[in-house]
């Protein structure tokens, strides 16, 4: 009898007592994500670990990086969900170390794995009433840099988003500066007397000085509400649009927007209306009068939610894909621009040797990066069904036989978590993402964890 066959029979025997190999038994056990992925010094709190190989013997431990140290940190409890989710129980000491942590997941099998500093503890603040100084984990928020050139003015502004699934929002707004270096950091804004209420699937979008919120949902209730935030004088002013002859746009959530420098006007397109149909109306905001304007008589592209939009130079306003009418069934993938008077469709082409096709996508991610002369599109998803979105295109534009050409060719970016950040360098799916215009650095922030259990807190950056 030959080896291969004595192999083969020894492991039938194994199998027939109970025996068989233990690769052959259970899949490896792998540690990917931690949500949230940080806490403060004397919190108990739950946290979501996610991975591969999990069973219901399933024990966590946390140590400090590259040791066997718990470092004040007490799992009480372990709650196996499925394979790919437990969720753990922790108990914080007032004096936990101020680190980064592993977490191990161990089977009573033997089998273990490990992910490296996939967690860390802060100081707890000493002042209950001091402003935070990192932002709490969101999806669903609103997120676009200013187009500030420079690292004094450069500004990336958040806003709101969702606590989790339950539809608790948040009501801040913060601001992210020098992106790419170790003084990156995030600056919460005080609301003031007049302010924006918990919002989420806003519209938003930044630029010549002011930033515009436009309505979203508060819980479940539609909101029909225009904020303008000033960068001057870091106050928010509020559109009368209750009053019966201010024309506002209608209820309406997750519209496309962006600044068009050239009109200095925030260009808003379609959205997913309270009567839950999409749509393809056009308002124009100047900020500086406070004033919309709906543009009426020209062709528009089809009705659309979930799109995305920015300016490009030398082309006009991209709108980029989003879900299609009826709502969220079909996911788009064409290009549009609008050059200040008309809309106009983009061909889009695969470059030279690319291969697949012009992706699909809603609730995206795309902004100008000036260095690569390029339009970066990220994240989003790429069906009804939110299926993640894992590539990161560069498309360039030019103009061919009278018409605008976008040439998509993929990016192969490195990501690192951002200085002061939790310590996952990965974008999560559905991540918001806004570009620092000084640096081209990609800054991506939040998703939902396990369909919006919970939220992730991290701040990734790319290039």
């Amino acid at each position: 009898m030959n080896t291969w066959k004595r192999i083969g029979l020894a492991c039938l025997t194994l199998a027939a007592l109970g025996l068989a190999p233990a690769d052959a038994a259970s899949p490896r056990v792998t540690v990917k994500a931690a949500a949230p992925s940080s806490a403060y010094q004397g919190e108990t709190l739950d946290v979501v670990v996610t991975g591969s190989g999990f069973d219901r013997s399933a024990k966590v431990q946390y140590f400090v990086s590259g040791t066997t140290n718990p470092g004040g940190i007490t799992v009480t409890a372990v709650r196996y969900a499925n394979s790919g989710e437990l969720t753990t129980t922790l108990v914080v000491s007032s004096d936990a170390d101020l680190a980064n942590f592993d977490i191990q997941v161990t089977l009573d099998s033997g089998r273990k794995g490990k992910g490296t500093s996939l967690f860390s503890v802060m100081a707890k603040p000493t002042n209950p009433n001091e402003t935070p100084t990192y932002p709490p984990g969101r999806l669903y928020h609103s997120f676009a840099g200013n187009g500030g050139t420079t690292a004094a003015t450069s500004r990336l502004y958040m806003f709101g988003g969702m606590k989790d699934w339950s539809g608790a929002s948040h009501d801040d707004l913060c601001a992210y500066t020098n992106a790419g270096s170790g003084a990156a950091a995030w600056t919460f804004i005080p609301g003031g007397t007049a302010a924006p209420g918990p919002r989420n699937r806003a519209g938003w979008s930044c630029g010549g000085g002011h930033c515009v919120l436009v309505n979203g949902l508060q819980g479940a209730g539609w909101v029909k509400e225009t904020w303008v935030f000033s960068e001057s004088t870091q106050t928010w002013s509020q559109v009368s649009c209750q009053r019966r002859r201010v024309l506002c746009p209608s209820e309406r959530m997750v519209p496309a927007m962006a600044y068009d420098p050239v009109g200095r006007v925030h260009v808003m397109f379609g959205g997913d209306q309270w009567t839950l149909k999409v749509s393809n109306d056009m308002y124009v905001l100047d900020a500086e009068r406070m004033t919309w304007t709906e543009v009426t008589g020209i062709p528009m592209p089809s009705p659309r939610s979930g799109a995305v939009a920015t300016y490009v130079p030398g082309v006009g306003v991209v709108l980029s894909a989003g879900w299609g009418e009826p709502c969220c069934v079909t996911t788009l993938n064409d290009l549009h621009v609008w050059d200040g008077v008309a809309w106009e469709p983009v061909v889009s082409v695969l470059a030279d040797g690319a291969t697949g096709a012009i992706p699909a996508l809603a609730i995206h991610n795309i902004a100008w990066d000036s260095a690569r002369d390029a339009l970066v599109v990220a994240g989003g998803v790429s069906t009804s069904w939110h299926t993640p979105n894992d590539k990161t295109w560069y498309v360039t534009f030019a103009r061919s036989g009278g018409q605008w050409q976008a040439t998509w060719r993929q990016a192969f970016v490195g990501c690192q978590a951002a200085a002061g950040s939790p310590p996952d360098a990965e974008p999560h799916a559905e991540a918001r993402m806004a570009l620092d215009a000084a640096t081209q650095v990609q800054v991506f922030f939040g998703g939902p964890v396990n369909g919006g259990e919970s939220a992730y807190d991290n701040t990734v950056e790319c290039r």
